[in-house]
């Protein structure tokens, strides 16, 4: 029962963190784009990042303590749950550089570069604007694709019982 239970969480939490990183990459971002002027959008988003990070790092614990628990309590195939809770590490640590290391910078040069008093200051931001917003966009991405293969995983573990 214990393990069924923990085996749900785990499973819950990652379809969680991968829909909502689907969800909001496909359908929510591009139509507040599509809705907004971009300063409106931008402004938008950066009231919702903090909220999806937050979710996501929710989702990520959940599911490293789920399958920790999974991992130090469960005989069978352990090269499986390592792999597992590996993913689960590194999920959990690109959402949290994306959502409090990037963010916040990416945040500080979008009012940088509305508020530089020079063209070439306004250039210069929007470049590592660009090149913050590209990395996090990488880490949201790698996070998203590693969570289909720990989904997978999870299938091909269910797959062997």
């Amino acid at each position: 029962m214990l393990r069924w239970l923990f085996q749900f969480l785990l499973t819950l939490a990652l379809s969680l963190w991968v829909g909502t990183i689907a969800f909001f990459s496909a359908v929510i971002a591009p139509t507040i784009f599509q809705a907004m002027d971009r300063a409106a959008a931008g402004k938008l988003l950066a009231e919702v990042f903090p909220r999806y990070y937050r979710a996501g790092v929710v989702c990520g614990v959940s599911a490293l303590l789920s399958v920790l628990v999974l991992f130090l309590f469960e005989s069978g195939s352990r090269g499986l749950r390592f792999l597992q809770t590996l993913l689960m590490l590194v999920m959990l640590s690109s959402t949290l550089y994306a959502g409090w290391i990037l963010e916040p910078r990416i945040h500080r040069l979008k009012e940088e570069r509305v508020s530089a008093a020079t063209p070439i200051a306004r250039a210069e931001a929007q470049k590592r604007f660009d090149a913050l917003h590209a990395r996090s966009v990488q880490a949201n991405l790698a996070v998203l694709a590693m969570g289909i293969a720990g989904l997978g995983s999870l299938a091909v573990r269910s797959g062997k019982n």
